[in-house]
């Protein structure tokens, strides 16, 4: 591109005009200055201000894609313990709770306790009866019974036939089978008045004794000892002891031994009887409600 011609150069005719050309910035540099101070000043409040006014979001995690993505394990956190059980998390109980299962667990074993004492009564009872009822000393099967049971009154009463016991019921039937003619030989002694004669034949009776068994009717000696004899044998001795109060005095005299030892036996037998009944009546008492069975 080529110079300008010099002669196409004009001028200003007057000086001053040329001036103040010189000297003047113009509206356009004004301007700028003005938008560059306030472009300064924007940026020193944005700088200042803008965190407050536009708060910063994290930014997103980029996304893997890939085969590689989905090939990477998956971690779980593994589970703590108290967050492992068979069911869902128990709760606290509320204290009437606690307490009405305390009460429960409390009348349970009450129950189970009492079941126990009554089953040993039982076992304790049964052992004596048997024991009592053979014409040995049973002392040492009522030493069980008497630790269980120490308020016993029927027990306390027991314990005086203990040391020696008493004939059992077939015992007492074959004494009184042997005891049988000489009662019947004093049931027929005549009285202290009658005559020498009276006398001499219950001497001879006494040596040369005739008696019927085969009678059961009748209130001669024979007859009410044929009675008794029987009851006896069935082991009925509370009968046959009251057949012989039917005897005269010398005949009941002469039957008091045995007498004795029979009363001693049905005395025995009713105190382990009614010991024995108390003890099963407490077994087979019914349990309360919740109580074991």
């Amino acid at each position: 591109m080529s110079a300008p011609d010099p002669d196409d150069i004009t001028l200003p005719r007057d000086p001053h005009d040329y001036s103040l050309r010189r000297r003047g910035l113009g509206l356009a540099f004004w301007a700028a200055m003005v938008f560059g101070l306030l472009c300064i000043l924007a940026g020193i409040a944005i700088d200042r201000y803008g965190p407050k006014l536009f708060p910063a979001h994290p930014a997103p995690a980029p996304v893997q894609r890939g085969v590689a993505s989905y090939m990477q394990p998956v971690q779980i956190p593994p589970p703590s313990i108290d967050a492992v059980s068979d069911g869902p998390a128990p709760t606290a109980a509320a204290p009437a709770d606690v307490a009405s299962l305390t009460a429960r667990l409390d009348r349970l074993d009450a129950a189970d306790q009492r079941l126990r004492q009554a089953a040993a009564e039982a076992l304790a009872a049964a052992d004596v009866g048997q024991a009592a009822q053979t014409s040995r000393p049973f002392a040492d099967q009522l030493t069980t019974l008497q630790r269980l049971l120490p308020d016993s009154a029927d027990l306390r009463t027991l314990s005086g036939y203990a040391a020696t016991g008493a004939p059992s019921r077939a015992a007492l039937a074959m004494q009184l089978d042997g005891l049988a003619d000489q009662v019947a030989v004093a049931a027929r002694e005549p009285p202290k008045d009658s005559g020498a004669l009276a006398h001499l034949g219950h001497m001879l009776a006494a040596v040369f004794t005739i008696r019927r068994v085969d009678r059961l009717t009748g209130a001669d000696p024979d007859a009410i000892l044929a009675r008794a004899q029987r009851s006896a044998d069935d082991g009925d001795i509370e009968s046959a002891v009251a057949e012989l109060d039917g005897l005269s005095a010398p005949g009941r005299d002469a039957a008091a031994g045995w007498r004795a030892e029979a009363e001693r036996r049905i005395e025995i037998d009713r105190l382990t009887a009614a010991i024995r009944t108390s003890a099963e009546r407490d077994l087979a008492q019914p349990q309360p409600p919740g109580s074991p069975t």
